[in-house]
């Protein structure tokens, strides 16, 4: 390379980081687009919209919601992988179409490559939930008829690879039942028919779960961790049901936020920056509470990334347990 080739090459990258700091420093430019890949009633759609009434404040700027769910999450995160990497587009999930769904289905997207993760927003247990009218009072009365009678009993799910999915089969694994899935596009829409009394039981979120359980249209027979929940301490954590194979059950969901591959670091950063700061507020920890979530930030987006990576890797671990490989 002559001198004037290589003068022009270096003149040419400062251009580009100029540009990209410029960037930057006039970010955002215009509304910004949340998407939601649930449907509305779903936790994920009470943690974005808390989340966006914040971010309108800080980033001086309004933050459009919008709610793209199907397939689990995955048609919103479809979506958004494919919205300009701007920062104008940020994405609001559950761990079902970044992590969970990937261990047992081909997708569109590489949630590992095409995403930018953004930050941790709330943690919460899963809740066994059951019809009021349910014969069954415990997670024994419910494990010990599933026992005898093999298939009978149906469970909904939010589809195939979704964390209320993989959670009940893991749970049927270890306590050593049949049940029959009947899939749903959310849990409003699973929780609706439970109430009416067309499925037996349902593994829910429990922002979801916690309201009917308190409007007592639904009864919980456990959550799925190995010790109550601060939210729900009337309800049975799952190791207190004497099985060998449930005393270290454990499935907690969660939600994050995201944006496309290829979003400038320096937006990345203002957006964790801002997530974290709403994430504090008296407000939002008390709405999120309110549904048996912690608000849970990230010390930084790579902190994130790798807990992400840690999480994939746990489901993909739990698929080849359940005979579970990735498939259209």
């Amino acid at each position: 390379m002559n001198f004037k080739n290589g003068l022009r090459s270096l003149c040419a990258v400062a251009v580009l980081g100029v540009a990209a700091v410029a960037q930057a420093a006039d970010y955002p430019q215009g509304p910004v687009s949340m998407v939601i890949s649930f449907p509305p009633g779903n936790s994920a759609d009470m943690v974005g919209r808390t989340l966006a009434q914040h971010l309108e404040t800080s980033l001086k700027t309004p933050v459009v919601v919008e709610n793209k769910g199907g397939a689990g999450g995955v048609i919103g995160m479809d979506y958004v992988v494919r919205a300009k990497p701007d920062g104008q587009t940020i994405a609001v999930t559950s761990l079902s179409p970044v992590s969970v769904i990937p261990a047992v289905k081909k997708l569109p997207y590489d949630p590992a490559t095409q995403l930018v993760p953004l930050s941790l927003l709330a943690q919460g247990p899963m809740v066994i939930v059951v019809p009021k009218n349910s014969p069954f009072n415990t997670l024994q009365e419910l494990i010990d008829y599933a026992k005898a009678n093999p298939g009978k009993l149906n469970y909904g799910s939010l589809g195939p690879g979704t964390i209320s999915q993989m959670t009940t089969e893991l749970f049927a694994a270890a306590a050593g039942i049949d049940l029959t899935e009947i899939p749903y596009k959310g849990s409003a829409q699973a929780l609706t028919d439970m109430i009416g009394g067309q499925i037996d039981l349902l593994f829910d979120g429990n922002a979801s779960a916690m309201r009917q359980i308190e409007a007592g249209t639904v009864k919980g027979l456990a959550v799925t961790i190995p010790k109550r929940s601060p939210f729900m301490p009337d309800t049975p954590a799952i190791s207190e049901t004497p099985i060998a194979g449930l005393q270290d059950f454990s499935s907690q969901g969660w939600m994050g936020a995201f944006a496309p591959a290829g979003t400038p670091p320096d937006v990345v950063a203002r957006l964790h920056k801002e997530i974290q700061n709403a994430l504090q507020t008296k407000e939002v920890i008390d709405r999120y509470a309110a549904s048996g979530l912690l608000a849970v930030g990230s010390e930084t987006p790579q902190a994130f990334a790798e807990f992400v990576e840690r999480d994939r890797n746990r489901w993909q671990g739990a698929a080849k347990m359940l005979g579970l490989s990735p498939s259209n």
